[in-house]
């Protein structure tokens, strides 16, 4: 599909957690290009639109009002969009009635795959209805998501809670029922009188059809709370922040024929797999490094001290989760917070990554992309994040992490809402900053000995490198090259999900761009193995770190 009228800029407003960004994108040379980001701490547009305005030396509002049209000059924008989540999340109550089935399933991973807060109620032959009013009452959702099959008594258990808590205190936006057509009319005549209702049949329609529907109802009730949250003339365009990654990650994997991970931690905790077969997305909403971060304590501290280089309390790990929640702006702010928050999002990336039940998404990857948090480390730090809360196992052998840095995805992502060929040709520029290409060495090395020799070319500059299984390797190489990439194996040992003794060159065509670490060895192998004894642990992490040029922290 064509844009409906040609652009020449575009200022996508992105409001996350306590921060608002502005980008802006313009034709350079007669090719759509960014050409400014900037992110301001709080939530309202205008200060972020100023810094703008002083960066580009161009005006884009008038008494604080956008200039909707592009001047010959170069002021205001042809397309004003934002993107986001509202700070005031709509909380769902899922009530999976007969107990776990398959509507109620479909009902959790749609979800699970929207910017809402949820909480699951399971109904079943026991459940008092007096019991059932009361826990909807103590907790008074914006949407009730009523999700079963063929059970008449627990429906009249719900039909008989439901207009029990309704009330003057509390009264639901909306009713979906996730239930056989039969049902839904049951429900129609019990509830309709005291609750706008939608519904869908599971037996129907293909289960993705019925959770992208779900979500696209859920989605929208988050817009319109954004709506509500934004100045008018900020609101008319609004994308929610899923969705607009959800179609930056689609164009990546149609147009650059990528299989990725993207990562975001904007607001809440998303997860997005990608690829030509379809997406999987998981999002969190009380769980993040900012405001939410009090629910990164569900992981349990084992889990986060199994990754920190230095022992830690649990106290201390409580209490650097609660002044982040208390702080207006939250932010890292020295080496300590670096690897406190790496610590956190690896234990959280291992437990989103076993939410997903097809194991091959883990594997067949060839991108891993990073939202704009991770700027907030440094870049060693940030890929190993990714390696080891994701734990890859390329079918190439190869995959390749970046960072979107200027939150262009989602800023091209909510522009392709309304002028996708304009944000097509953003996204192909300028939307990802190469962080490394990690060459993944799986198999039976053993710990200490070499597992892969080899070298990497870039132009007359040869370096020659030797790597020892359980460690990472750092190859450098200078902007603005390519280098060509040999390797041989040692015995035991494999590249990726290739079979023994498959070797790889990157040479010729398949040469690898530039990325700002290089090309990174990682001969950890998979499942990557951690010693049982802490003292031996933390060694094992400062040795990692070291290899990557990284302290290790202080204590």
């Amino acid at each position: 599909m064509g844009d409906a009228e040609p652009v020449r800029s575009a200022i996508v407003l992105s409001l996350n957690g306590a921060t608002t960004r502005a980008i802006v994108t313009d034709r350079v040379e007669g090719e759509p290009r960014l050409v400014a980001s900037a992110s301001v701490v709080g939530r309202s547009v205008i200060p972020a639109l100023e810094v703008i305005e002083r960066r580009l030396g161009r005006s884009v509002l008038d008494s604080g009002r956008p200039i909707s049209a592009r001047s010959v000059l170069g002021d205001g924008a042809d397309a004003w969009i934002s993107v986001g989540l509202p700070l005031s999340r709509p909380t769902v109550v899922l009530v999976a009635l007969g107990g776990q089935n398959f509507a109620a399933e479909l009902a959790a991973t749609a979800a699970r795959a929207s910017p809402v807060r949820v909480s699951q109620l399971v109904v079943d032959e026991t459940t008092s209805p007096t019991v059932l009013a009361q826990k909807l009452n103590e907790q008074r959702p914006d949407l009730l998501l009523l999700a079963g099959l063929a059970d008449d008594a627990v429906w009249r258990t719900a039909f008989a809670a439901v207009t029990s808590a309704i009330g003057d205190e509390w009264r639901p936006r909306l009713g979906i029922v996730v239930a056989p057509e039969a049902i839904q009319q049951h429900v129609a005549a019990a509830l309709g009188e005291q609750l706008e209702l939608m519904g869908v049949d599971p037996g129907e329609y293909a289960p993705a059809e019925v959770v992208r529907a779900l979500s696209a109802e859920l989605r929208a009730q988050a817009v319109e709370a954004l709506r509500s949250e934004l100045e008018g003339t900020f609101s008319e365009q609004l994308v929610d922040r899923l969705t607009a990654l959800e179609r930056a990650a689609a164009f990546l994997v149609r147009r650059a024929e990528q299989r990725l991970v993207l990562v975001d931690l904007e607001q809440g905790a998303t997860v997005l797999w990608a690829r030509a077969e379809g997406l999987a997305t998981i999002h969190r909403a009380e769980q993040d490094l900012g405001h939410q971060a009090l629910g990164l304590a569900e992981l349990g501290s084992e889990s986060i001290q199994r990754w920190l280089p230095w022992s830690i309390g649990d106290d201390e790990l409580l209490d650097w989760l609660a002044n982040r929640v208390l702080s207006p702006y939250p932010v890292i702010l020295n080496e300590r917070d670096q690897f406190l928050a790496a610590a956190f999002v690896r234990a959280l990336l291992r437990v989103v990554a076993g939410e997903i039940e097809q194991q091959d998404v883990r594997e067949d990857l060839t991108l891993i992309a990073l939202g704009p948090w991770f700027a907030t480390l440094p870049p060693a730090l940030a890929v190993l994040c990714a390696l080891d809360g994701i734990e890859p196992v390329p079918v190439s052998g190869l995959v390749s992490i970046a960072l979107d840095e200027a939150d262009l995805l989602a800023a091209g992502g909510a522009i392709a809402e309304f002028h996708p060929g304009y944000a097509a040709r953003v996204l192909e520029r300028d939307a990802l900053l190469p962080l490394a290409h990690v060459l993944v060495l799986t198999g039976d090395g053993v710990e200490g000995a070499i597992a892969v020799r080899g070298e990497l070319r870039t132009g007359e500059i040869v370096q020659r490198f030797s790597v020892p299984w359980g460690s990472v390797h750092v190859l450098p190489f200078s902007p603005g090259t390519f280098a060509e990439l040999s390797v041989e194996l040692e015995s035991g040992v494999r590249i990726g999900g290739l079979e023994a003794g498959v070797a790889l060159q990157f040479t010729g065509d398949a040469a690898l761009g530039w990325a700002r670490l290089g090309v990174v060895i990682d001969a950890r192998g998979r499942p990557l193995r951690l010693p049982s004894d802490p003292a031996a642990r933390m060694r094992r992490l400062r040795s990692w770190l070291a290899d990557l040029g990284l302290s290790g922290g202080a204590e």
